[in-house]
């Protein structure tokens, strides 16, 4: 007994003098920043963090910011701080005008697992460890790679080094590498840049070599892995953040695309409206799931969902698997009694006054089932009605409406070397002869008011149109004029909108 009380007293001795580790428990932290996952194999953890230092003086250009929108693990939009008491790192914001002044930063030498249009396992949880670090901090600095503002293949996401300081007078620690350091993102050309050989592309290969987080076989908290959920459109949309990142199941018609989405709606008795929401299929679909997808089909979606502060909500992560029909996420066209796939159905383009769409009200009730055990462990399930009051411009978010007899005000035309380039912005009144008298432009005309009297305005927002020739339609082809118009509700900066993405979707009245 002796004998193993020496052994002890030595391992504490030794203790006392042994450099300190860096690593922690999985999922754990220290004062370094430093957290981690999975098996370490007994290696102590080098902070590659705090070995770099960010230089004021570098030829490289920087800006303090602000966040304004945080989007994923490796991408965060900023804005400039325009009074910022760091010399020369006070940019006008004409010097972002690839995305309206603001900054859409894509970090790098690291890629992080997708969170937002796919969903990826450790996704979610990258997302929130950038979110963590820089949230309540006192400054954040971002820098290029080299002496410009870079951007990377599409045209409108800056190129970046993140660097955060918590409090005044610590130090700024660079995001990026911790990052890669902590095991939450992959290679990104982690070793051809400007920190890559000393800082990023060592803090990567650390990490794979104690597998942490990414390269380890730990289940991710944040990543659900079990059976689809099955919820009507309504459910999905009133409980959406309930249902968030959980795979989930439901039914519509696909009635429009755009871009890498389809917008997929049913009808709703009890309120009267269309639910509806945008379904991202990726960038590279395979040919199956592509027909299944087509316009018109009723189909039962299953995919994960999402709702970010970017895309609002959604669905993505689609799968069909050909070789195993009976697959519980496979997403498959809706057959009838009769075994027919239920095809060539028409999108809504449900006809909505301008009044109810900007300012009206509405409740929407949903049956909420919640499963406990009870003392012996048996299967408690207990239901309850729960009210949803909604705007009903946010209640229809992602259906097809149609708005008629709409007086183009005025109109904004995007410029901004980017893919809307040409996207055109209507303000809009809506003509009513029993309405309250406006002057546009010395014209007087009647349009549509609210309770209180007050004249009534939406958006008309298009992406870039072409006519029969090719060429980009241009807002004088609208300002002035009546005109009908249908497509799909949208946002933007929280404000609800109408999308038209087709020339057709426009009828011109006079």
């Amino acid at each position: 007994m002796k004998k193993y009380a020496k052994f002890l007293v030595s391992l504490l001795l030794a203790a006392l003098f042994v450099i300190p580790v860096l690593a922690g428990c999985a999922g754990g932290s220290n004062e370094s920043g430093t957290e981690q996952g999975g098996e370490q194999g007994g290696a102590n953890l080098v902070d590659y963090v705090s070995q770099l230092h960010l230089d004021l003086n570098s030829e490289t250009v920087k800006q303090e910011v602000t966040v304004r929108q945080f989007i994923d693990g490796d991408t965060t939009h900023f804005d400039p701080v325009t009074n910022s008491t760091l010399t020369n790192y006070n940019a006008n914001k004409d010097t972002f005008e690839k995305t309206f002044g603001y900054i859409k930063a894509r970090y790098l030498a690291v890629n992080t697992p997708e969170s937002t249009g796919d969903v990826e396992k450790w996704g979610k949880t990258a997302s929130n460890f950038t979110r963590q670090k820089l949230t309540d901090v006192h400054s954040i600095i971002v820098e290029s790679d080299d002496s410009n503002w870079n951007v990377d293949s599409t045209g409108e996401r800056y190129t970046l080094w993140i660097w955060y300081q918590e409090k005044e007078g610590d130090e700024y620690r660079n995001l990026n590498v911790e990052l890669l350091q902590n095991g939450y993102g992959f290679a990104q050309n982690t070793e051809t840049n400007r920190y890559g050989t000393q800082y990023a592309l060592p803090a990567l290969m650390q990490a794979k070599e104690n597998k942490l987080i990414v390269y380890s076989n730990e289940k991710d908290p944040n990543f659900y892995e079990g059976a689809p959920i099955e919820l009507s459109l309504k459910e999905l949309r009133c409980c959406i953040d309930d249902y968030a990142q959980k795979t989930v199941r439901v039914e519509g018609v696909i009635t429009t695309q755009m871009g890498n989405s389809v917008y997929l709606e049913e009808y709703d008795p009890e309120t009267g409206l269309y639910f509806g929401i945008a379904v991202f299929y990726g960038y590279n679909p395979d040919t199956f799931l592509r027909r299944i997808l087509t316009i018109g089909n009723r189909v039962s979606l299953c995919g994960t969902a999402t709702n970010s502060e970017e895309f609002g909500a959604q669905i993505s992560g689609l799968s069909y698997d050909p070789r195993d029909p009976d697959n519980p996420k496979n997403t498959y066209i809706v057959k009838d009694k009769d075994g027919n796939e239920m095809k060539n159905q028409s999108p809504a383009f449900a006809k909505t006054n301008i009044v109810d769409f900007m300012t009206t009200k509405i409740t929407a009730s949903v049956e909420i089932t919640t499963v406990t055990e009870d003392a012996d462990g048996n299967r408690v399930e207990t239901s309850e009605i729960r009210k949803f009051p909604l705007d009903y411009g946010n209640a229809v978010m992602n259906t097809t409406i149609r708005m008629e007899n709409l007086y183009v005000k005025e109109a904004y035309t995007t410029h901004n070397g980017g893919e809307n380039d040409g996207a055109i912005s209507l303000t809009c009144y809506q003509l009513d002869e029993n309405g309250v008298e406006v002057d546009v432009n010395g014209k007087k005309i009647k349009v549509a008011a609210d309770s209180n009297g007050r004249a009534v305005t939406t958006v008309v927002r298009t992406t870039v149109l072409k006519d029969d020739d090719g060429n980009t339609v241009l807002q004088s082809r609208f300002v002035g004029k009546t005109i009908n118009a249908q497509g799909i509700v949208d946002q933007y900066d929280g404000v609800c909108q109408l999308k038209v993405h087709l020339l057709s979707y426009f009828e011109i009245l006079d």
